[in-house]
């Protein structure tokens, strides 16, 4: 035995004699991947996790950096380490300044849209840019000059391939990762071991379970490979989804026929600057004088719906009416797909359609995607070899019109007011509004001066005889997210939806989804014969009140028709029920709440809900005697007692109910009374439900018990 340790201790020697600065570059190497993942990290994660997490993220981000590097071993020309190197530090940084902008960590699809890089994006991208950034750049500098000038003849005399090292490495990542799903199927969070690598809820989460390596191969994967087909039962499901949408035919709110259209998407228009003034000056005076317009439509609580593609999914929901994907972006991914389109609607009726946009036409892919969405032309900088600014937009875009055969339906793309806002604009009144911070106060000075390059072009069609015979609808892309400044009224979560010569006058005062603009310029421009409406509602029709974010969290009417697909909450006493109702609105968390008596059978039973949760009164009238008095005293007895005869009484009507309310593959989950585990799985297990598992809590009670439908 001694000499066998003597044998491997003699060999680790000479493993590390033979290899000396083969080691010290891979340490310094090592160090420089660490850096740019650990940045990733602290700008990204930080934010949304607890601090208490940094040590075990230290552990995770050290595995990643080994991984990543690994490579360096299986070359004998250590140099090209440096290529893998390099490309981290892009990732990373490029990861971080798309976070400052968007609070979301760059879709891996993004980075395939190398000619997205129009020099106003690589503006907006540069003046994201912190001192801090340098922690992915200098130890990479640092590592490059040292192998440069001493190190690089000295590794190149111990070249050779080592593969043990990359073996040894990447069983320590696996067991590593293996251990961390082991801990997390004890605590109950997953039931199987890969489901930490496909369950995740956003791109930040999944970045902080699985690390840098997990995040970077599961989105690869995701984005690079097919996706799989819809499978019949899914196919039936959406189909019943479009059947329940309420369809009509009819056209009591469009405007005269053959009128002009003319569609302006703003880039990052918030809704709070309509109708602001400070220091007295108005923010945007020229859309206030057509919100205040006797023949408009005004909505401000647009929420945005747009994923990875950011301003062309704008511009792909309000063109198609559909949603976005959920990875990558519609506009490069789905370019050669024949939609319909508002567009295509118009073009029935002989309408000439144009696309017109400041940046260019590799831009979110617009030479293609304006031929899918049925544009006859597409122009783009307007002959310009960079982006053009809002005003020549509006002035060339008049010079088109004004000699275009009508009817006509023009798209015009802005973008002077993309972060970071620099000039065009002069300052004015505004920028004294000291109450807000300085990105703040020059985004306001942007917006002022796109509304003033819009007034301008609504000056040039009245002008030239064009306006009134003309409906202009402006949207915004997306919203914009600033410096939080704490003013009254200030919301950069909402985006504006406003439409000038609609034949109504209308305000539509509670929450709509960027999907419902298609819908609702469908129903402006009497094109309700149209073969596809689209998945949003018109907000001249009553079942707009609400919308779904991505994060599946509805926003609006809690009763509205969207709300009620989503998430509802039961309780049997109003009084609770009016509580839960303010805390909800101060969270806006979107949830309906409903008084019913799950004992009762005075109400529809249709199979609606892929999970229920339920915690029904289960303390035994003999039990109460054992309970605190902080309990008694502030615990209704409505929501704690049952007899002692029938105690799970509620877990026999609720466990019925699920086989009713519960969808295919639903999921019940029961809090317990540490008595009735057994029993209560009994009776799960009575009713047809499979996977019935009772869950112990802290103490190693029986508290939860969880079925599948």
């Amino acid at each position: 035995m001694i000499g066998k340790s003597l044998d491997i201790g003699s060999s680790v020697i000479r493993f590390f004699s033979k290899n000396f600065y083969t080691l010290v570059l891979f340490a310094l190497v090592l160090i420089s991947a660490f850096s740019s993942i650990w940045l990733f990290y602290f700008e990204i994660v930080k934010d949304t996790n607890p601090l208490s997490s940094i040590p075990a993220h230290i552990v995770k981000t050290l595995f990643d950096a080994m991984v990543l590097m690994s490579p360096f071993f299986v070359v004998k020309r250590r140099g090209f380490v440096f290529i893998p190197l390099i490309l981290l530090d892009v990732f990373c940084l490029s990861a971080v300044w798309y976070y400052r902008n968007y609070l979301d960590i760059i879709p891996f699809s993004s980075f395939l849209l190398y000619e997205n890089l129009t020099p106003l994006l690589l503006e907006s991208a540069f003046a994201s840019a912190r001192w801090i950034d340098c922690l992915a750049i200098v130890p990479t500098l640092m590592t490059g000059v040292l192998y440069k000038f001493v190190l690089q003849k000295k590794v190149q005399k111990e070249r050779r391939r080592l593969w043990w090292p990359v073996i040894v490495i990447l069983s320590v990542f696996v067991c590593f990762h293996i251990f961390l799903s082991v801990r997390d199927i004890k605590s109950k969070q997953y039931d199987s071991l890969t489901d930490r690598f496909v369950t995740f809820p956003n791109n930040i989460l999944y970045f902080d379970l699985n690390g840098m390596c997990g995040y970077i191969l599961y989105h690869a994967a995701t984005s690079l490979l097919p996706q799989p087909e819809l499978t019949e039962e899914e196919t039936i499901r959406i189909q019943d989804y479009l059947d329940a949408y309420p369809r009509y035919a009819d056209n009591i709110y469009s405007v005269n026929e053959n009128k002009n259209l003319i569609l302006i998407i703003v880039e990052s228009l918030n809704s709070w600057v309509i109708g602001k003034s400070f220091c007295g000056e108005e923010i945007t005076p020229c859309l206030n004088r057509i919100v205040n317009d006797s023949n408009s439509i005004t909505a401000v609580h647009v929420l945005p719906q747009v994923k990875d593609g950011r301003s062309s999914d704008g511009q792909f929901m309000f063109n198609t009416g559909l949603l976005p994907l959920k990875s990558g972006a519609v506009a490069t991914r789905y370019d050669d797909v024949d939609y319909y389109s508002i567009a295509k609607a118009l073009k029935r009726r002989n309408y000439t359609a144009v696309n017109m946009t400041v940046d260019g036409n590799n831009y979110w892919n617009q030479a293609e995607i304006s031929v899918a969405y049925g544009y006859d032309q597409n122009i783009d900088r307007l002959g310009g070899g960079t982006s053009v600014t809002d005003s020549v937009l509006m002035e060339r875009a008049i010079e088109k019109i004004k000699v275009q055969k009508t009817p006509f339906f023009y798209q015009l793309i802005t973008g002077t007011s993309h972060k970071p806002y620099n000039e065009p604009y002069r300052k004015t009144k505004l920028s004294g509004a000291t109450e807000f911070p300085e990105e703040v106060r020059n985004y306001m000075e942007v917006i002022h001066y796109t509304d003033r390059c819009i007034g301008a072009f609504v000056d040039s069609l009245r002008s030239n005889g064009l306006y009134d015979n003309t409906v202009i609808a402006i949207a915004s892309d997306h919203n914009q997210l600033l410096s939080p400044c704490g003013v009254p009224g200030y919301n950069d979560t909402e985006a504006a939806f406003i439409v000038a010569n609609a034949g109504v006058k209308y305000t539509h005062t509670s929450v709509m989804g960027q999907i419902d603009i298609y819908p609702t310029l469908l129903d402006i421009m009497n094109c309700n014969d149209y073969a596809w409406k689209g998945l949003g509602y018109s907000v001249l029709r009553n079942p707009v009140g609400s919308a779904a974010g991505w994060n599946g969290t509805v926003y609006g009417n809690e009763g509205d028709s969207l709300a009620s697909r989503q998430i509802e909450a039961w309780d049997i006493s109003e009084e609770a029920l009016a509580i839960a109702r303010k805390n909800n609105e101060d969270l806006e968390a979107g949830v309906r709440f409903l008084q019913r008596d799950v004992l009762s059978d005075d109400w529809e039973k249709v199979p609606s809900f892929d999970v229920i949760v339920s915690n029904p009164p289960y303390v035994t009238e003999t039990e109460k005697n054992e309970m605190d008095a902080n309990v008694l005293d502030w615990e209704p007895g409505l929501a704690l007692f049952v007899p002692d005869e029938d105690p799970l009484r509620f877990y026999n009507r609720i466990a019925c109910l699920g086989s009713e309310l519960l969808l295919p593959g639903g999921k019940l989950y029961f809090e317990i009374n540490q008595a009735y585990g057994r029993e209560t799985a009994h009776i799960l297990e009575m009713n047809q439900y499979r996977d019935v598992r009772v869950i112990k809590d802290i103490f190693g009670k029986d508290r939860i018990v969880t079925a599948n439908r």
